[in-house]
């Protein structure tokens, strides 16, 4: 085990953060803002790669353009869904839990019906393979990586700097006194559950190109995208960006030395002793009292 295999399992796991962080954006936003367990999240990235696949694939739309109509067509379906479904249910754990568990099911049988059990490929973008001395890396996974900043940064601006971010933050905070200074919370509500699922649509799409198309894409994603917020804090960005360093580097550095079965079942152990000790998670942001 010399130190250029161990150098390039960081460089892999360093890569894997950053998608584990994309595809955990809108888990943040729905389980931090709204308080609201979305079961349906995977569910939303399957969707999302079967947009990619469409878009880019087969309808030969640029790729960047796919991104930016998958989060669109994401974020309406997530405002339909909120204002038809999930209004229904806030401060309703169970109801909720089984009402996005029933959405996911919904999705992955119609993905199913639709488009059968066969495996769709989708190209990625950039095919080369950049060198930095002895280490090695995809240039789409750097892509990748670039994608997830640009997502992060644009989700805490939004948060942070704009008029709507800011009633999203007063919702969350105090939802009465932000009702009695004339704020509609409803449109608040329907257009952050949204944006939690127009970022999931995004993840999906971005990463359809690194692994097969179907319709049980989502379910390889539902333990480490819940252990990755849940560890890093289920309202804090920067939190999640840590959790996924922490997390990808551990079981791209074990699967070296073991299996990655192996490796996924220590990161997960240690991800609940961490939250067993820190049930707020390692990073969690203080609000005003």
């Amino acid at each position: 085990m010399n130190s250029v295999y161990i150098g390039q399992l960081i460089v892999s796991g360093i890569s894997s953060s950053f998608i584990l962080l994309l595809t955990s954006l809108g888990l943040i936003i729905i389980m931090g803002y709204m308080k609201v367990v979305n079961l349906a999240h995977t569910s939303m990235l399957m969707a999302g790669a079967y947009l990619c696949y469409f878009l880019y694939q087969v309808a030969h739309v640029p790729f960047v353009l796919t991104l930016i109509l998958s989060y669109l067509l994401s974020f309406a379906f997530g405002a339909v869904i909120e204002r038809v479904i999930i209004c229904h249910f806030y401060g309703k754990m169970a109801e909720t839990l089984l009402a996005t568990y029933a959405l996911s099911i919904i999705l992955n049988q119609t993905a199913l019906l639709l488009f059968g059990k066969n495996y769709k490929q989708v190209a990625a973008p950039v095919k080369t393979v950049l060198y930095f001395g002895p280490f090695y890396i995809e240039a789409y996974r750097l892509i990748i990586c670039g994608i997830a900043v640009i997502a992060l940064l644009g989700t805490m601006l939004f948060i942070n700097r704009t008029p709507m971010g800011r009633k999203i933050r007063s919702t969350t905070q105090n939802r009465t006194m932000t009702e009695c200074l004339g704020i509609d919370t409803r449109k608040v509500d329907t257009i952050t559950f949204a944006h939690g699922m127009g970022l999931a649509g995004l993840a999906g799409a971005a990463i359809a190109p690194l692994s097969t198309v179907t319709y049980t894409l989502g379910d390889s994603w539902l333990t480490n995208t819940f252990m990755n917020v849940v560890m890093g804090g289920v309202s804090s960005m920067l939190g999640t960006l840590a959790s996924s360093f922490l997390i990808q580097e551990s079981i791209s550095l074990l699967s070296g030395f073991a299996s990655s079965v192996t490796a996924q079942i220590v990161v997960l152990l240690f991800v609940i002793l961490v939250v067993r000790i820190k049930p707020e998670g390692l990073f969690t942001p203080k609000e005003r009292r």
